[in-house]
Protein backbone atom coordinates (compact mmCIF):
# COMPACT_ATOMS: atom_id res chain seq x y z
CA UNK A 1 0.00 0.00 0.00
CA UNK A 2 1.50 3.31 -1.07
CA UNK A 3 -0.84 5.73 0.76
CA UNK A 4 1.25 6.09 3.97
CA UNK A 5 4.28 6.95 1.84
CA UNK A 6 2.29 9.54 -0.09
CA UNK A 7 1.08 11.09 3.18
CA UNK A 8 4.63 11.34 4.49
CA UNK A 9 5.86 12.83 1.21
CA UNK A 10 3.03 15.37 1.16
CA UNK A 11 3.64 16.41 4.77
CA UNK A 12 7.39 16.73 4.16
CA UNK A 13 6.85 18.75 0.98
CA UNK A 14 4.92 21.39 2.92
CA UNK A 15 8.16 22.43 4.61
CA UNK A 16 9.20 23.97 1.27
CA UNK A 17 6.28 26.42 1.45
CA UNK A 18 7.12 29.05 4.08
CA UNK A 19 3.55 30.36 4.13
CA UNK A 20 2.37 27.03 5.59
CA UNK A 21 2.72 27.68 9.31
CA UNK A 22 0.69 24.76 10.71
CA UNK A 23 -1.22 21.71 9.58
CA UNK A 24 -3.30 18.79 10.78
CA UNK A 25 -4.37 15.46 9.27
CA UNK A 26 -8.14 15.08 9.56
CA UNK A 27 -10.96 12.59 9.31
CA UNK A 28 -14.03 13.36 7.22
CA UNK A 29 -14.40 15.04 3.85
CA UNK A 30 -10.93 16.61 3.79
CA UNK A 31 -7.59 14.96 4.55
CA UNK A 32 -5.68 17.99 5.80
CA UNK A 33 -6.16 21.39 7.31
CA UNK A 34 -3.36 23.85 6.67
CA UNK A 35 -2.85 27.23 8.25
CA UNK A 36 -1.20 29.74 5.93
CA UNK A 37 0.25 33.15 6.69
CA UNK A 38 -0.06 35.27 3.53
CA UNK A 39 0.44 38.99 2.95
CA UNK A 40 -2.63 39.31 0.77
CA UNK A 41 -5.18 37.46 -1.37
CA UNK A 42 -2.80 37.32 -4.36
CA UNK A 43 -0.16 35.50 -2.31
CA UNK A 44 -2.83 33.12 -0.97
CA UNK A 45 -3.98 32.40 -4.52
CA UNK A 46 -0.41 31.63 -5.61
CA UNK A 47 -0.03 29.14 -2.75
CA UNK A 48 -3.34 27.47 -3.69
CA UNK A 49 -2.13 27.21 -7.30
CA UNK A 50 1.18 25.73 -6.10
CA UNK A 51 -0.56 23.16 -3.88
CA UNK A 52 -2.65 22.05 -6.84
CA UNK A 53 0.15 21.99 -9.42
CA UNK A 54 3.07 20.68 -7.36
CA UNK A 55 1.46 18.71 -4.55
CA UNK A 56 -1.54 17.01 -6.15
CA UNK A 57 -4.18 18.83 -4.13
CA UNK A 58 -7.56 18.32 -5.79
CA UNK A 59 -10.12 20.09 -3.61
CA UNK A 60 -9.64 23.13 -1.42
CA UNK A 61 -12.04 24.72 1.00
CA UNK A 62 -10.70 27.97 2.39
CA UNK A 63 -11.53 30.40 5.14
CA UNK A 64 -9.76 33.59 6.12
CA UNK A 65 -9.11 34.30 9.77
CA UNK A 66 -10.08 37.87 10.58
CA UNK A 67 -8.50 37.74 14.02
CA UNK A 68 -7.71 35.17 16.70
CA UNK A 69 -9.64 35.08 19.96
CA UNK A 70 -7.87 35.16 23.27
CA UNK A 71 -9.39 32.32 25.26
CA UNK A 72 -8.09 31.31 28.67
CA UNK A 73 -6.93 27.68 28.29
CA UNK A 74 -7.22 27.35 32.09
CA UNK A 75 -10.91 26.71 31.55
CA UNK A 76 -10.02 23.18 30.41
CA UNK A 77 -8.91 22.24 33.93
CA UNK A 78 -12.52 21.63 34.97
CA UNK A 79 -12.87 18.89 32.36
CA UNK A 80 -10.50 16.49 34.10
Amino acid sequence: MREPTIRREFAASLAAIPQVVAGSRLTGDYDYELRLACRDAAEFESIVDRLRADHGVVAIRSRMVLHDLEIDPGGLAGLE
